[in-house]
């Protein structure tokens, strides 16, 4: 018989997009997204609210023997270093897990699929720095 490892659950106590989320938020969404796509949920560890920490997170990555992958709230959770968030994929599937985004209900299941969530980032980086020059202009 074969024991289906459980994920766990990605939140911040962070704002996220300039918006402050409630954790219990967050755990619903992931919540019902790991009931929508029949996922072993167990608990959600929440990031500590200092900018650009991610102590949980690579706590939780280390976990990954007795875990599925993680189910993020948001691909906003993801660290803006792109060297730091290379090493997240490649350890989560190095040890054959997953990782979900319950918000955006994408997944990362092997290495074809990291590309998608980069290409992702990198249109909210120039949104934000579109605005941003808009902005400035207007002044």
């Amino acid at each position: 018989m074969t024991v289906l490892k459980p994920y766990k659950g990605y939140t911040s106590s962070r704002e996220i997009d300039g918006q402050v989320i409630p954790q219990s938020v967050q755990n619903l969404v992931i919540r019902s997204y790991a009931k929508k796509y029949e996922l072993d949920f167990f608990l959600s560890a929440t990031e500590y609210y200092m900018e650009d920490c991610y102590m949980i997170l690579f706590a939780r990555l280390e976990e990954l023997d007795v875990l599925s992958g993680l189910i993020f709230y948001s691909i906003q959770l993801l660290p803006t270093n792109k060297l730091q968030r290379q090493k997240i994929y490649s350890k989560i599937l190095n040890h054959g897990g997953q990782l979900h985004f319950s918000l955006e209900e994408i997944k990362i299941c092997k290495s074809e699929d990291i590309q998608f969530i980069e290409d992702i980032i990198l249109c909210q980086d120039l949104i934000q720095y579109t605005q941003f020059d808009l902005l400035h202009e207007e002044m």
